[in-house]
């Protein structure tokens, strides 16, 4: 398990280069991820992938879930599924040759809620920076360790569609998941819910009765705190045989004991986890 989570420095080291590279580009060489003209302020509505080998991970996505890719330049592509686009991934060359998911929450005030993760104990590690084309981001770190981004677009955030290979939720693993929820619903009008499951609470934030982000007791020590996202599949077997085949790691095969044997934890070769899970 201990390889689900990269190793912080070379995540700080990614998104630092990511927002840099987005920096030099002009609005044409980088298309805004939506124009939808609505914000969905609070969700997460884009994810970034930090890999070390860019065509590998292609590849990988490409094969397990049907993802096609348009470059934006050498090394940053943006990842398209039935058409509409779902993701980017940024090459970064590091010596920890490590890769990292990067999710992205919609924000139309970044400053106000980077000073709210100041305040709280959280760092600011790239400051609120203008990419053309695409709109403003910033990346922070929150009390417990967690690695975040916020994104204010230019022209509106994706619209939501939890189809199969894409994704469909996303959670904050902690070793106190209360102080993590607590410093999340700090940053916005989030209302704190519960629900029961596998014999116990599962306890997230929701906006407007809309669910938001969970939050998790992270199964290992040796893991560090991390948001960890989830991908739809028709079938959780069949995906694995896939990832298996594409150089990827299964990590947690599916279990009764864990969400009905719906959900495995994967890794793709350049060691990005994240979770896969079939709707019962």
């Amino acid at each position: 398990m201990k390889l689900l989570t990269p190793l912080r420095a070379a995540i700080l080291m990614a998104v630092a280069a990511v927002s840099l590279t987005g920096c030099q580009l002009t609005s044409s060489e980088l298309p805004a991820i939506s124009d939808s003209g609505t914000k969905n302020s609070g969700h997460v509505v884009w994810h970034d992938l930090i890999t070390p080998n860019l065509a590998q991970s292609q590849a990988f996505y490409a094969s397990v879930f049907g993802w096609q890719f348009q470059a934006v330049n050498d090394s940053y592509t943006l990842a398209s599924l039935d058409g509409k686009l779902i993701a980017g991934m940024a090459e970064l060359d590091n010596k920890q040759n490590a890769s990292h998911w990067l999710s992205l929450i919609s924000n139309k005030d970044i400053a106000a809620v980077s000073e709210k993760t100041i305040k709280a104990g959280g760092k600011v590690l790239v400051s609120s920076t203008e990419i053309k084309g695409r709109g403003t981001i910033a990346v922070l770190e929150d009390p417990q360790g967690a690695v975040f981004s916020l994104i204010n677009t230019v022209n509106g955030d994706p619209e939501t569609h939890q189809t199969d290979n894409g994704w469909i939720w996303q959670e904050v693993w902690s070793d106190n998941p209360e102080q993590s929820k607590a410093f999340y619903q700090s940053l916005g009008n989030y209302s704190a819910q519960s629900k029961p499951l596998n014999n116990g609470n599962y306890s997230y934030l929701a906006l407007n009765g809309t669910p938001a982000i969970g939050f998790v007791k992270k199964p290992d020590a040796e893991i560090g705190n991390t948001w960890v996202n989830y991908i739809k599949v028709a079938d959780v077997d069949a995906t694995l045989l896939k990832v298996t085949a594409a150089g990827g790691l299964v990590l947690m095969a599916p279990n009764d004991k864990v969400r009905s044997g719906s959900v495995a934890i994967i890794r793709d070769p350049a060691g990005a986890g994240i979770v896969i899970q079939e709707q019962m």
